[in-house]
C-alpha cells in the first residue's frame, strides 16, 4: 500500500503495519489509522504517522528513556510497546515528552490512556538547557 505524508512524501507500507486506535488520539478522536515509522534521520524518536491525514504525525519515543521504571509503574504488559508523545520545539531544551498519556500498542491495536498518577506531567521536560546544565 502507498500513502502520501507531508513530512516523508510517499512511502509504502504492509497492511499489517497498520496500527488501529478505534478511540483515536488525545484531540485527534476522528483519525483511527496510523503507521510507525522509524526515520534513521529523527533517532532516537519514531513517528506515529496518520494514514487518514497527510498533515498528522507524532515524534514518540519509549517512556523508560526518561524514566526508567515507567514500565513497570504503569503496568505494562509483556506484549504491550509503550510510548508517549513528544513536542518537539525550535530550542530543543524547550522540548517536552507526556509522561501522563502514553500510547499503549499491542496486536496492531493502538490506545491512549491518561495516567491518574499526577507524579508524571503532560510536559516533561528531558534535557536541561545550556545554562542549567553549566549550573548543575
Amino acid at each position: 500500500m502507498k500513502w502520501s505524508n507531508r513530512q516523508f512524501g510517499e512511502f509504502e507500507f504492509l497492511p499489517e503495519h497498520v496500527l488501529t486506535f478505534p478511540d483515536g488520539l488525545i484531540g485527534f478522536e476522528q483519525l483511527q489509522k496510523y503507521i510507525l515509522i522509524n526515520d534513521e534521520d529523527s533517532q532516537p524518536f519514531l513517528w506515529l504517522v496518520s494514514l487518514e491525514d497527510a498533515d498528522v504525525s507524532f515524534p514518540v519515543i519509549a517512556p523508560h528513556a526518561f524514566v526508567a521504571k515507567y514500565d513497570e509503574e504503569v503496568h505494562k504488559k509483556p506484549d504491550e510497546t509503550m510510548l508517549v508523545i513528544v513536542s518537539l520545539r525550535e530550542k530543543m531544551e524547550d522540548s517536552t515528552v507526556n509522561l501522563r498519556s502514553p500510547i499503549i500498542l499491542a496486536n496492531s491495536m493502538g490506545r491512549q490512556v491518561v495516567l491518574e498518577n499526577d507524579g508524571y506531567p503532560f510536559q516533561y521536560r528531558f534535557l536541561k538547557s545550556a545554562s542549567t546544565a553549566e549550573k548543575g
